[in-house]
């Protein structure tokens, strides 16, 4: 009696064993149900953030301004939203949003190519054109070329295969480029107020040129009052929850 009462424990617990074991591998080979346009009805919430890439260039020319230029990119799959905006010296500035599609990464070169409709703002006009960039790990370049109005007020290239790229733009920290641009933007909007000298005969303050280190909480910026020109160095804090930007140091050098 005594035995087949252990040999009825035994059967038991080696059922038991199976239905755990049925149970555990039922659980890994289950596959998450995907949200796709043919199953809308999913419960299931897959990640649909994009991926930021930020490049950002500026180099100081002979007269001590600078050459500037940015790209900011949104990838989903192989649709790109952003924001490029070129900022020459001493030429007219040409910014604004896109959106459009990139292709898939070459292997040769290590990098993709995006095409895009270019909502650029130039020289108080406001034009639809055509957008073609490269970028990879490390930097991204634009292509410009000569446009023609494709018939309905939207510009695109004469010659797709005989584009010049601008200077090539590294790879940032999308949060210390985004810090940078307010920054800026700061500097610009409220040039009259930090700026510790005064203008002169009657003309106010506007900046013609500002740089940022956001590593360094610095910066330099070049403004005028349409009768004298002024340079000067600032140190800044930056309080990133609430973009608050406090000059906490503004030195005129000129």
């Amino acid at each position: 009696m005594e035995k087949s009462y252990k040999i009825k424990q035994i059967i038991l617990f080696a059922l038991i064993l199976v239905i755990i074991g049925a149970v555990a591998l039922n659980i890994i080979d289950k596959k998450p149900e995907v949200v796709t346009p043919e199953n809308p009805d999913s419960n299931t919430v897959v990640n649909n953030e994009p991926i930021r890439m930020c490049y950002y260039r500026s180099d100081k020319t002979a007269s001590g301004y600078y050459d500037t230029a940015w790209l900011k990119l949104n990838i989903l799959g192989n649709i790109v939203t952003g924001e490029f905006d070129n900022l020459p010296a001493e030429k007219d500035s040409k910014v604004g949003a896109f959106e459009g599609t990139v292709g898939q990464l070459d292997q040769q070169t290590m990098s993709r190519s995006g095409t895009a409709w270019w909502n650029s703002f130039a020289e108080g006009m406001n034009v639809k054109e055509e957008l073609i960039f490269k970028f990879g790990d490390g930097s991204a370049n634009v292509g410009f070329g000569e446009m023609i109005n494709r018939g309905d007020g939207v510009y695109v290239y004469k010659n797709k295969t005989n584009l010049s790229y601008i200077e090539s733009m590294s790879q940032v920290d999308c949060e210390t480029l985004d810090e940078k641009l307010l920054v800026e933007k700061y500097i610009k909007d409220n040039i009259a107020t930090v700026a510790t000298n005064k203008p002169v005969l009657g003309g106010s303050w506007y900046v013609t040129s500002v740089s940022v280190n956001a590593n360094a909480h610095t910066g330099e910026v070049a403004y005028e009052d349409g009768h004298i020109q002024s340079k000067a160095n600032f140190l800044y804090n930056y309080i990133k929850t609430s973009e608050k930007v406090e000059i906490t140091k503004f030195e005129v050098s000129k």
